[in-house]
Protein backbone atom coordinates (compact mmCIF):
# COMPACT_ATOMS: atom_id res chain seq x y z
CA UNK A 1 0.00 0.00 0.00
CA UNK A 2 1.37 2.94 -1.05
CA UNK A 3 0.86 6.01 1.60
CA UNK A 4 0.92 9.57 0.36
CA UNK A 5 -0.23 11.42 4.01
CA UNK A 6 2.90 12.62 4.86
CA UNK A 7 4.17 13.82 1.52
CA UNK A 8 2.76 16.85 1.47
CA UNK A 9 3.36 17.54 5.19
CA UNK A 10 7.19 17.10 4.47
CA UNK A 11 6.91 19.58 1.79
CA UNK A 12 5.45 22.21 4.24
CA UNK A 13 8.26 20.95 6.31
CA UNK A 14 10.94 21.63 3.91
CA UNK A 15 9.26 24.91 2.74
CA UNK A 16 8.99 25.91 6.46
CA UNK A 17 13.12 25.62 6.93
CA UNK A 18 13.74 27.10 3.40
CA UNK A 19 11.82 30.25 4.38
CA UNK A 20 13.58 32.66 6.11
CA UNK A 21 16.41 32.17 4.02
CA UNK A 22 14.37 33.08 1.35
CA UNK A 23 13.07 35.70 3.07
CA UNK A 24 16.12 36.84 3.95
CA UNK A 25 17.51 36.98 0.17
CA UNK A 26 14.55 38.38 -0.78
CA UNK A 27 15.20 41.77 1.60
CA UNK A 28 18.82 41.62 0.66
CA UNK A 29 17.90 42.04 -3.31
CA UNK A 30 15.83 44.97 -2.19
CA UNK A 31 17.99 46.67 0.10
CA UNK A 32 20.61 46.45 -2.76
CA UNK A 33 18.31 47.89 -5.60
CA UNK A 34 17.32 50.77 -3.27
CA UNK A 35 21.46 51.23 -2.47
CA UNK A 36 21.93 51.33 -5.68
CA UNK A 37 19.28 53.69 -6.81
CA UNK A 38 20.26 55.92 -3.91
CA UNK A 39 24.04 55.95 -4.64
CA UNK A 40 23.19 56.87 -8.07
CA UNK A 41 20.75 60.23 -6.73
CA UNK A 42 23.46 60.85 -4.72
CA UNK A 43 25.82 60.96 -6.96
CA UNK A 44 23.89 63.13 -9.30
CA UNK A 45 23.01 65.46 -6.76
CA UNK A 46 26.79 65.99 -6.03
CA UNK A 47 27.21 66.77 -9.75
CA UNK A 48 24.22 69.19 -9.71
CA UNK A 49 25.63 70.86 -6.84
CA UNK A 50 28.85 71.30 -8.03
CA UNK A 51 27.23 72.50 -11.32
CA UNK A 52 25.28 75.13 -9.39
CA UNK A 53 28.28 76.79 -7.46
CA UNK A 54 30.35 76.78 -10.62
CA UNK A 55 27.21 78.75 -12.13
CA UNK A 56 27.84 81.23 -8.97
CA UNK A 57 31.60 81.80 -10.34
CA UNK A 58 33.60 79.02 -8.72
CA UNK A 59 36.27 76.85 -10.37
CA UNK A 60 35.62 73.40 -9.02
CA UNK A 61 37.45 70.35 -11.06
CA UNK A 62 37.70 66.36 -9.60
CA UNK A 63 39.76 63.55 -10.69
CA UNK A 64 36.29 61.94 -10.24
CA UNK A 65 33.24 60.97 -8.25
CA UNK A 66 32.40 57.32 -6.83
CA UNK A 67 29.73 56.15 -4.92
CA UNK A 68 30.40 53.00 -2.46
CA UNK A 69 30.20 51.55 1.41
CA UNK A 70 27.63 48.88 0.55
CA UNK A 71 26.21 47.64 2.56
CA UNK A 72 26.62 49.71 5.79
CA UNK A 73 26.61 52.92 4.54
CA UNK A 74 26.95 55.26 1.46
CA UNK A 75 30.51 57.31 1.12
CA UNK A 76 30.78 59.75 -1.71
CA UNK A 77 34.63 60.06 -2.70
CA UNK A 78 35.84 63.07 -4.64
CA UNK A 79 39.39 62.72 -5.73
CA UNK A 80 41.48 66.00 -5.95
CA UNK A 81 38.77 68.24 -5.78
CA UNK A 82 40.51 71.56 -6.49
CA UNK A 83 38.00 75.20 -5.40
CA UNK A 84 38.86 78.54 -6.26
CA UNK A 85 36.17 80.62 -5.08
CA UNK A 86 35.37 83.61 -7.02
CA UNK A 87 35.98 87.20 -5.61
CA UNK A 88 33.29 88.55 -3.88
CA UNK A 89 33.40 85.43 -1.95
CA UNK A 90 36.81 85.98 -0.83
CA UNK A 91 39.13 84.63 -3.73
CA UNK A 92 40.38 82.06 -1.58
CA UNK A 93 41.70 78.17 -3.22
CA UNK A 94 42.16 74.84 -1.77
CA UNK A 95 43.24 71.64 -2.91
CA UNK A 96 42.72 68.28 -1.26
CA UNK A 97 44.13 64.74 -2.15
CA UNK A 98 40.73 63.39 -1.49
CA UNK A 99 37.65 64.40 0.10
CA UNK A 100 34.57 61.95 1.46
CA UNK A 101 31.27 62.46 2.43
CA UNK A 102 29.10 59.58 4.41
CA UNK A 103 25.74 59.01 5.56
CA UNK A 104 23.96 56.17 6.72
CA UNK A 105 21.49 54.61 4.91
CA UNK A 106 18.72 55.16 7.41
CA UNK A 107 19.34 58.68 7.96
CA UNK A 108 21.00 60.46 4.73
CA UNK A 109 20.12 63.89 6.50
CA UNK A 110 23.33 63.30 8.67
CA UNK A 111 26.30 63.65 6.70
CA UNK A 112 30.30 63.26 7.71
CA UNK A 113 32.66 64.88 5.39
CA UNK A 114 36.12 63.89 5.64
CA UNK A 115 39.51 66.11 4.28
CA UNK A 116 42.30 64.05 2.97
CA UNK A 117 45.72 65.56 4.15
CA UNK A 118 48.43 67.37 3.05
CA UNK A 119 46.01 70.49 2.13
CA UNK A 120 46.96 73.52 0.51
CA UNK A 121 45.42 76.48 0.77
CA UNK A 122 45.64 79.60 -1.12
CA UNK A 123 44.75 83.31 0.59
CA UNK A 124 44.59 86.42 -1.16
CA UNK A 125 46.67 89.15 -0.25
CA UNK A 126 47.89 92.67 -0.58
CA UNK A 127 51.63 90.98 -1.89
CA UNK A 128 49.90 88.30 -3.32
CA UNK A 129 48.15 85.38 -2.67
CA UNK A 130 49.40 83.57 1.32
CA UNK A 131 50.10 79.63 0.42
CA UNK A 132 49.68 77.35 3.41
CA UNK A 133 50.20 73.76 3.69
CA UNK A 134 48.04 71.96 6.01
CA UNK A 135 48.33 68.33 7.77
CA UNK A 136 46.35 66.71 9.92
CA UNK A 137 45.53 62.97 11.23
CA UNK A 138 41.81 63.36 11.61
CA UNK A 139 39.90 66.31 9.90
CA UNK A 140 36.02 66.09 9.75
CA UNK A 141 32.95 67.92 9.75
CA UNK A 142 29.50 66.79 10.41
CA UNK A 143 26.39 68.19 9.06
CA UNK A 144 22.66 67.27 9.84
CA UNK A 145 19.72 68.97 8.57
CA UNK A 146 16.01 69.12 8.34
CA UNK A 147 13.95 70.17 5.61
CA UNK A 148 17.33 71.37 3.03
CA UNK A 149 18.66 73.32 5.83
CA UNK A 150 21.67 72.52 8.16
CA UNK A 151 20.85 72.90 11.77
CA UNK A 152 23.58 71.23 13.56
CA UNK A 153 27.21 71.24 12.39
CA UNK A 154 29.77 70.03 14.20
CA UNK A 155 34.12 70.06 13.52
CA UNK A 156 36.76 67.80 14.73
CA UNK A 157 40.75 68.20 13.60
CA UNK A 158 43.39 66.49 16.09
CA UNK A 159 47.25 66.60 15.16
CA UNK A 160 47.24 69.48 13.19
CA UNK A 161 50.33 71.46 11.25
CA UNK A 162 50.26 74.33 9.54
CA UNK A 163 53.47 75.92 7.49
CA UNK A 164 53.79 79.13 5.12
CA UNK A 165 55.35 77.54 1.63
CA UNK A 166 55.90 80.79 0.66
CA UNK A 167 58.69 81.38 3.43
CA UNK A 168 58.80 77.90 4.86
CA UNK A 169 57.87 79.39 8.14
CA UNK A 170 56.05 77.04 10.68
CA UNK A 171 52.44 78.93 11.21
CA UNK A 172 51.49 76.31 13.96
CA UNK A 173 54.24 73.53 15.37
CA UNK A 174 51.03 71.63 16.39
CA UNK A 175 47.37 71.49 17.61
CA UNK A 176 46.55 68.35 19.75
CA UNK A 177 42.64 68.53 19.01
CA UNK A 178 40.30 71.32 18.17
CA UNK A 179 36.78 70.23 18.69
CA UNK A 180 33.28 72.58 17.53
CA UNK A 181 30.03 71.73 17.89
CA UNK A 182 26.78 74.47 16.53
CA UNK A 183 23.15 74.14 16.82
CA UNK A 184 20.39 76.49 15.41
CA UNK A 185 17.80 76.67 18.24
CA UNK A 186 14.01 77.85 17.71
CA UNK A 187 14.64 81.66 19.31
CA UNK A 188 16.95 81.80 15.96
CA UNK A 189 20.22 81.40 18.08
CA UNK A 190 23.48 79.34 17.03
CA UNK A 191 24.43 77.92 20.23
CA UNK A 192 28.19 77.10 19.65
CA UNK A 193 30.52 74.93 21.60
CA UNK A 194 34.63 75.48 21.22
CA UNK A 195 37.99 73.45 22.49
CA UNK A 196 40.78 73.79 21.39
CA UNK A 197 44.00 71.82 23.27
CA UNK A 198 47.61 71.89 22.79
CA UNK A 199 48.10 74.49 20.47
CA UNK A 200 51.66 75.14 19.97
CA UNK A 201 52.68 77.97 17.52
CA UNK A 202 55.47 78.17 15.82
CA UNK A 203 58.92 80.06 15.89
CA UNK A 204 58.56 83.52 14.80
CA UNK A 205 54.84 83.82 15.43
CA UNK A 206 55.27 85.48 18.27
CA UNK A 207 56.67 88.70 19.60
CA UNK A 208 60.03 87.95 21.55
CA UNK A 209 58.33 89.61 24.73
CA UNK A 210 55.37 87.72 24.56
CA UNK A 211 56.97 84.90 24.11
CA UNK A 212 58.99 85.16 27.39
CA UNK A 213 56.08 85.94 29.12
CA UNK A 214 53.91 83.20 27.95
CA UNK A 215 55.45 80.75 26.14
CA UNK A 216 54.57 79.43 22.49
CA UNK A 217 52.13 76.56 23.45
CA UNK A 218 47.92 77.60 24.72
CA UNK A 219 47.22 74.36 27.48
CA UNK A 220 43.41 75.16 26.66
CA UNK A 221 40.98 77.20 25.13
CA UNK A 222 37.14 76.99 25.61
CA UNK A 223 34.30 78.46 24.40
CA UNK A 224 30.56 78.11 25.26
CA UNK A 225 28.19 81.05 23.54
CA UNK A 226 25.24 81.97 21.41
CA UNK A 227 24.97 83.93 18.20
CA UNK A 228 21.90 86.10 18.80
CA UNK A 229 19.87 86.78 15.21
CA UNK A 230 21.37 84.39 13.24
CA UNK A 231 19.12 84.20 10.65
CA UNK A 232 20.00 88.17 9.89
CA UNK A 233 24.06 86.87 10.03
CA UNK A 234 23.41 83.88 7.79
CA UNK A 235 22.18 85.66 5.01
CA UNK A 236 25.06 87.57 3.73
CA UNK A 237 27.10 87.63 6.98
CA UNK A 238 26.81 91.56 6.85
CA UNK A 239 27.75 92.46 10.50
CA UNK A 240 26.34 96.12 10.34
CA UNK A 241 22.47 95.02 9.75
CA UNK A 242 23.37 91.95 12.35
CA UNK A 243 23.99 94.04 14.64
CA UNK A 244 21.13 96.43 14.06
CA UNK A 245 18.78 93.79 14.56
CA UNK A 246 20.42 93.18 17.99
CA UNK A 247 22.67 91.00 17.25
CA UNK A 248 24.87 89.98 19.91
CA UNK A 249 27.72 87.12 21.00
CA UNK A 250 26.29 85.58 24.58
CA UNK A 251 29.07 84.33 26.06
CA UNK A 252 28.20 81.48 28.86
CA UNK A 253 31.56 80.88 29.38
CA UNK A 254 34.89 80.91 28.17
CA UNK A 255 38.54 80.00 29.45
CA UNK A 256 42.08 80.31 28.47
CA UNK A 257 45.21 78.55 30.27
CA UNK A 258 48.29 79.89 28.73
CA UNK A 259 51.60 80.43 30.11
CA UNK A 260 50.34 82.78 33.34
CA UNK A 261 47.24 83.26 31.86
CA UNK A 262 44.74 81.06 33.76
CA UNK A 263 41.27 83.30 32.61
CA UNK A 264 37.71 82.52 32.93
CA UNK A 265 34.70 84.57 32.18
CA UNK A 266 31.00 85.32 31.04
CA UNK A 267 29.42 88.35 29.16
CA UNK A 268 28.13 90.08 25.50
CA UNK A 269 30.20 90.67 23.00
CA UNK A 270 28.39 92.62 19.99
CA UNK A 271 29.71 95.05 17.30
CA UNK A 272 29.78 99.36 18.05
CA UNK A 273 28.09 101.56 14.80
CA UNK A 274 31.93 101.46 13.03
CA UNK A 275 31.87 97.69 12.92
CA UNK A 276 34.76 97.58 15.85
CA UNK A 277 33.91 94.83 18.90
CA UNK A 278 32.70 96.25 21.56
CA UNK A 279 31.04 94.74 24.95
CA UNK A 280 32.10 93.16 28.52
CA UNK A 281 33.30 90.00 29.95
CA UNK A 282 33.57 89.65 33.99
CA UNK A 283 36.64 87.75 33.65
CA UNK A 284 38.11 85.25 36.82
CA UNK A 285 42.10 85.71 37.11
CA UNK A 286 44.20 82.83 38.69
CA UNK A 287 47.43 84.18 39.77
CA UNK A 288 46.58 87.48 39.08
CA UNK A 289 49.82 88.64 40.38
CA UNK A 290 52.08 86.44 38.08
CA UNK A 291 49.37 87.26 35.15
CA UNK A 292 50.16 90.94 35.60
CA UNK A 293 53.89 90.70 36.00
CA UNK A 294 54.11 89.13 32.58
CA UNK A 295 51.96 91.48 31.15
CA UNK A 296 54.39 93.91 32.10
CA UNK A 297 57.26 92.31 30.97
CA UNK A 298 56.00 91.27 27.68
CA UNK A 299 54.83 95.51 27.33
CA UNK A 300 51.52 94.61 26.79
CA UNK A 301 50.83 96.74 30.21
CA UNK A 302 53.38 99.80 30.93
CA UNK A 303 54.50 99.67 34.56
CA UNK A 304 52.31 102.76 35.43
CA UNK A 305 49.06 100.32 34.20
CA UNK A 306 50.83 97.34 36.11
CA UNK A 307 50.48 99.36 38.96
CA UNK A 308 46.72 100.11 38.37
CA UNK A 309 45.78 97.03 37.62
CA UNK A 310 47.26 95.82 40.78
CA UNK A 311 45.30 98.02 42.85
CA UNK A 312 42.87 96.96 41.30
CA UNK A 313 43.08 93.61 41.85
CA UNK A 314 43.87 94.50 45.61
CA UNK A 315 40.00 95.77 45.51
CA UNK A 316 38.27 93.51 43.31
CA UNK A 317 36.39 90.48 44.95
CA UNK A 318 37.96 87.58 45.44
CA UNK A 319 36.79 83.68 44.66
CA UNK A 320 37.54 80.71 45.19
CA UNK A 321 38.69 80.41 41.43
CA UNK A 322 40.52 84.10 41.53
CA UNK A 323 40.20 87.97 41.25
CA UNK A 324 37.13 88.98 39.33
CA UNK A 325 38.31 91.84 36.81
CA UNK A 326 36.41 93.46 34.36
CA UNK A 327 37.53 93.02 30.82
CA UNK A 328 36.22 95.70 28.38
CA UNK A 329 35.94 96.68 24.61
CA UNK A 330 34.71 100.15 24.26
CA UNK A 331 35.26 102.56 21.32
CA UNK A 332 37.98 100.81 19.98
CA UNK A 333 39.67 100.32 23.36
CA UNK A 334 40.45 96.97 25.16
CA UNK A 335 40.45 97.68 28.70
CA UNK A 336 41.24 95.03 31.80
CA UNK A 337 39.89 96.69 34.63
CA UNK A 338 41.13 100.12 34.62
CA UNK A 339 44.08 99.64 32.31
CA UNK A 340 44.11 99.99 28.66
CA UNK A 341 45.78 97.39 27.26
CA UNK A 342 45.29 97.43 24.01
CA UNK A 343 43.26 98.39 20.40
CA UNK A 344 41.03 97.15 18.11
CA UNK A 345 40.13 98.52 14.86
CA UNK A 346 36.79 98.09 12.94
CA UNK A 347 35.88 94.26 11.54
CA UNK A 348 35.29 93.92 8.15
CA UNK A 349 31.97 95.18 6.92
CA UNK A 350 29.40 93.46 4.43
CA UNK A 351 31.74 89.63 5.23
CA UNK A 352 31.97 87.28 2.13
CA UNK A 353 29.27 84.90 2.52
CA UNK A 354 30.43 81.29 2.94
CA UNK A 355 29.78 78.71 0.25
CA UNK A 356 26.30 76.78 0.65
CA UNK A 357 26.33 74.10 2.06
CA UNK A 358 24.74 71.14 -0.39
CA UNK A 359 21.18 70.77 0.15
CA UNK A 360 20.36 67.81 2.31
CA UNK A 361 18.11 64.79 1.16
CA UNK A 362 14.31 65.31 2.98
CA UNK A 363 13.14 63.08 5.61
Amino acid sequence: MIRTGNRSGGARSRLGLFLPFILFGVAILIYGAYWLWMSGEIRKAGESWIAEQEAEGYQITHQGIEVNGFPFRFTVNIAEPDITAPPEDGGWHARFPVLSASALPYNINHWILAFGTPARFDLPGENGPARYLAEAQTARLSLAGRQNSTIRIGAELTGARLVDEASGAVVVEALDSLILSGLIEDDDRLRLRLEITGLTLGEGQLDAATLDAFGNRAGILRLDAALTEWSALAADANLARWSSQGGRLEIAGTQMEWGAARLTGDGSLGVDAQLRPEGRLSVMVGEPDTLVASLVRAGTLSADQGEAVRLALMMAPRRDGGVALPFRLQQGGVFLGPARIGDVGPLAGPLPAPPDLPELPQE
